[in-house]
C-alpha cells in the first residue's frame, strides 16, 4: 500500500471528513484505465442505516446487562481476501481510549460473541476482489493502483454506512462508536452524540 495514499485518507478521517476521503479516492479510481473496481464509484452498501443503528443499539443494550459499556467498535471483515461474504463484527469495552495514537486497547474487548451483520450492495466489487486474487492479478503492476484505491474505498464506504446509521437517531447509550475494517489503523470515531456534523 502506498503510504501517501494511506496517510491522505487518515488525515481526513482524523478531521471526521469521511465524505472528503470518499471523494478523494473516487476521483483517483475514476482515472484508472481498468474497469475493475469501478462499481465503487458513486455506490455504497445498501443496508438501511436504521437497520444498522438498530443492530448497534441491540448490541449496546445486551452488553449493558453484563457490564458498564463505555465504547463500541465495529469492524468489517478482511474483505479483500474474503470476497464471498462481507460483514461486520461488534465489540464492547469497559473503557474508551480517546488518544488516536494509541489504539491497542481495541484488541481487548469485554463483550460476548455477537451475531455478525452481513453487508450488501457491493457484490460486483466482491467479484472483482475474487477475480484479482484467484487469477493472481496482483502480478500485473498496472492494476496495483486501482486495487489499492479500491481497498481504501471499501473501508471508507463501510465507515460512511456507520456514520449514516448513527445520524438516524440517538444511540441507546451515549457512548463513542469506532469503525474501520480488519487490519486498518485508520479509524472513524463517532463521539457520544447524535452522529457528527461534518462529512
Amino acid at each position: 500500500m502506498e503510504m501517501r495514499l494511506w496517510n491522505a485518507v487518515d488525515r481526513r478521517f482524523r478531521k471526521s471528513d469521511i465524505s472528503g476521503a470518499l471523494r478523494f479516492l473516487e476521483e483517483r479510481l475514476a482515472k484508472e484505465k481498468t474497469p475493475r473496481f469501478k462499481g465503487l464509484l458513486g455506490k455504497g452498501f445498501t443496508n438501511q442505516p436504521k437497520s444498522v443503528l438498530s443492530a448497534i443499539n441491540k448490541f449496546i443494550d445486551a452488553c449493558s446487562k453484563q457490564f458498564n459499556i463505555k465504547a463500541v467498535y465495529v469492524e468489517m471483515n478482511g474483505f479483500d481476501i474474503n470476497p464471498d461474504r462481507w460483514y461486520f463484527d461488534s465489540f464492547g469495552y469497559t473503557k474508551y481510549g480517546a488518544d488516536p495514537e494509541n489504539i491497542e486497547w481495541i484488541c481487548e474487548w469485554q463483550s460476548p460473541e455477537w451475531p455478525q451483520v452481513t453487508l450488501k450492495g457491493l457484490e460486483s466489487v466482491q467479484a472483482d476482489f475474487e477475480w484479482y486474487h484467484a487469477k493472481e492479478m496482483w502480478q500485473d503492476k498496472k492494476l496495483e493502483r486501482a486495487y489499492e484505491l479500491a481497498v481504501l474505498l471499501v473501508m471508507c464506504k463501510f465507515v460512511s454506512l456507520i456514520q449514516s446509521a448513527l445520524a438516524v437517531s440517538a444511540r441507546s447509550k451515549s457512548i463513542p462508536v469506532l469503525a474501520t475494517a480488519h487490519d486498518f489503523d485508520i479509524l472513524g470515531r463517532f463521539e457520544a452524540r447524535r452522529g457528527i456534523t461534518k462529512g
